[in-house]
């Protein structure tokens, strides 16, 4: 059953395959967890990402709760768990779409420039279609955001955006084509919407009887630059430094200060215990916390991730702390291959 740990299982489903994020975990990883916890009315998630804790919770009848530090997240659940209408009308503004009406806007990317990673046409449509799309909804923008990737040459290596030109298809079509699906799919899941904030996990204040969530892995990678594109179409900031500043001191933010990995890893375990004992906090009596990580490779050195935070857990109060799923995964760091255990820790408060 390994799946559950992994995203791919959503590609398959309308909605959840909105963005593709292969950081997620599986919509059957929430069933697995919610029933552990003898079907609790509420669901929340401070580490948030693209939303499955959510948008399985609505599709259960669920109410439920979200956040994240990122604007990027933010977005991409808001848009996927509301209750959208859209009628036959809206959908023949897509099919009729001029895109030689649209007028061009500058879209700024700090790492390099965007012209470089789409091929002219697609480049002069993105910028068009980024303008038309800013007087629409949130659907609209994901959707481009979604198509654009797709008409890109980027490709995602590890936490390294890299450039291959290669055969792409054409970006205006595209995003015609996956914008009417998703507001066709927008009707298939009905429920209660979320509560979602864009906020730190370590400000967490929610009070509820279950927390479903996965922290960022200890590791090196910058999320703020491998979705950097996405930021970029989204927020159309020159500069998204600020937003790379609190994407978290904590968590996120990963640069290898002074000798060898110790800062990063006592930081991050530092950070763990803070947001922990706010999930502590604002659990019911008797509330159910499930932690989705997977131990690390720093510098060559492996990390039971898993094993510390249990004993975090512990010393802050949590009671029945234990490993209710794991696998081994393989991961490759530098050309070498490794082995290290992914798993879903179970605590009550």
């Amino acid at each position: 059953m390994h799946h559950i740990f992994g995203y791919h299982d959503n590609l398959k489903r309308p909605v959840y395959n909105w963005f593709p994020y292969k950081e997620g975990f599986s919509w059957r990883l929430v069933d697995y967890a919610w029933e552990l916890a003898q079907k609790p009315p509420k669901i929340s998630d401070p580490f948030m990402g693209s939303g499955t804790t959510l948008l399985r919770a609505k599709e259960l009848g669920l109410q439920s709760y979200g956040s994240d530090v990122s604007p990027l997240a933010y977005f991409v659940t808001y848009t996927k768990t509301k209750n959208w209408e859209f009628t036959e009308q809206d959908k023949e503004e897509v099919r009729k779409l001029d895109i030689s009406k649209l007028k061009p806007i500058n879209i700024y990317f700090e790492l390099f420039p965007l012209s470089r990673a789409f091929p002219p046409q697609n480049w002069e449509e993105l910028k068009r279609l980024r303008w038309w799309v800013e007087q629409k909804t949130e659907l609209h923008l994901l959707a481009l955001i979604t198509s654009a990737m797709k008409a890109s040459y980027i490709y995602k290596d590890g936490g390294v955006l890299k450039i291959r030109k290669r055969k792409v298809p054409r970006l205006f079509p595209l995003f015609k084509r996956t914008l009417l699906r998703m507001m066709d799919e927008s009707a298939l899941i009905r429920g209660p919407e979320p509560k979602v904030e864009l906020k730190s996990a370590l400000e967490y204040d929610e009070p509820t009887p279950m927390i479903l969530t996965s922290p960022p892995y200890l590791n090196n990678i910058d999320y703020t630059k491998v979705y950097g594109v996405e930021l970029a179409l989204l927020t159309l900031q020159k500069d998204v430094s600020e937003i790379r500043g609190r994407m978290m001191s904590s968590f996120i933010r990963k640069k290898i200060e002074g000798e060898g990995n110790l800062p990063i890893k006592e930081q991050y375990f530092k950070d763990s215990e803070k947001a922990l004992a706010r999930f502590y906090e604002n659990l019911e009596p008797g509330g159910y916390l499930f932690y989705n990580v997977s131990n690390s490779i720093l510098n060559g050195e492996y990390i039971e991730v898993d094993t510390k935070l249990m004993e975090i857990m512990e010393s802050l109060g949590y009671k029945d702390v234990k490993i209710v799923k794991k696998i081994m995964r393989n991961t490759k760091i530098d050309g070498k291959l490794y082995r290290a255990r992914e798993s879903l820790i179970m605590a009550r408060r």
